[in-house]
């Protein structure tokens, strides 16, 4: 009796756990995309819900030829709203590429600058160290006499110490001369809490976009904006913590008429560089949305026939 009844529990169990195993999960969601980062994006933008209901619709129709109205018209309204998403991510990269342009061009007229300083005062280092040198050699002679060879030793170091200088004046140009930033976009400003000016504008889906974690990675590693910042702080572009330093680089990053703030050359690469990192982080926002749009213009796998070609 005892056997018979443990016998009874095992098998019931065996098929309890074969149960399980071969029903698929209640609570699992089955996915609408390829990618978790365009499922991610089509709920940012808010096309979600009508991706569900076209995925039913096609569900339904299966792999017959005839396309009802229901979803020509589910199709030209996913059409729209990415159309229309895409463009937002186009006007917020044509704004930062206006004001690359525009820093590009400051940063060119002060590099300019800088260079014909240089030259100039490494070129009187050496007309100086030169004329030294020969100075001082016709004035060595011996026959000429004490007191002249005195003069000339003078005059020499006195020309060495002048060409020292100049070559030290030169080390310290390098950095070049102080600019303003004139009437030009400030596209940092709203990723750092300042108020931008004249066209800067990320529309509500792009922000939302850079301050959403990754949909395929972990949430520890932060948004994309934090994961930018980490970036630009671990490669020395801006201070990791609230100082002087980073208040001072925040506003050379974000200055655009403001007539207090003065930009360097080095100032103007590091905001060039930042908005070259906000446009590859952003363009990626239209990456997701071809998958989008990809995944319900192709035909599901299950339509192929066993020759490979699919269904017509």
């Amino acid at each position: 009796m005892k056997r018979s009844m443990i016998v009874a529990i095992l098998l019931s169990a065996a098929h309890l756990g074969w149960g399980q195993a071969a029903s698929p999960t209640v609570n699992s969601t089955p996915r609408l995309l390829p990618t978790a980062d365009s499922e991610q994006t089509a709920h940012i933008v808010g096309i979600e819900p009508l991706l569900r209901q076209l995925a039913i619709v096609q569900g339904q129709r299966g792999c017959g030829p005839t396309v009802s109205l229901e979803e020509l018209t589910m199709r030209q309204q996913l059409l729209e709203e990415v159309q229309s998403a895409t463009l937002d991510v186009d006007g917020v990269l044509a704004e930062i590429a206006n004001e690359q342009g525009q820093l590009s061009n400051l940063r060119t007229s002060l590099q300019s600058k800088r260079d014909k300083t240089v030259a100039r005062l490494n070129t009187a280092a050496l007309l100086t160290g030169s004329a030294a040198g020969t100075a001082v050699s016709a004035t060595q002679f011996n026959t000429i006499g004490s007191r002249t060879n005195n003069v000339g030793d003078g005059f020499g170091i006195g020309a060495g110490v002048a060409s020292t200088i100049f070559s030290v004046m030169a080390t310290r140009k390098q950095n070049g001369p102080l600019g303003k930033v004139g009437e030009t976009p400030n596209m940092l400003a709203p990723l750092f809490d300042v108020s931008p000016v004249l066209s800067t504008f990320y529309p509500p889906t792009v922000l939302q976009y850079l301050r959403t974690v990754p949909g395929n990675e972990n949430p520890l590693r932060g948004t994309r904006l934090e994961q930018l910042k980490a970036q630009w702080v671990q490669s020395g572009r801006i201070e990791g913590t609230d100082t002087t330093t980073r208040r001072h680089q925040i506003l050379a990053l974000t200055s655009s008429s403001a007539s207090e703030v003065n930009v360097s050359i080095s100032d103007l690469s590091n905001r060039i560089a930042l908005l070259i990192d906000v446009s590859g982080r952003v363009s990626l926002m239209k990456r997701d949305l071809a998958v989008i749009m990809l995944s319900y213009i192709r035909k599901p796998a299950a339509c192929a026939t066993p020759q490979g070609e699919e269904h017509r």
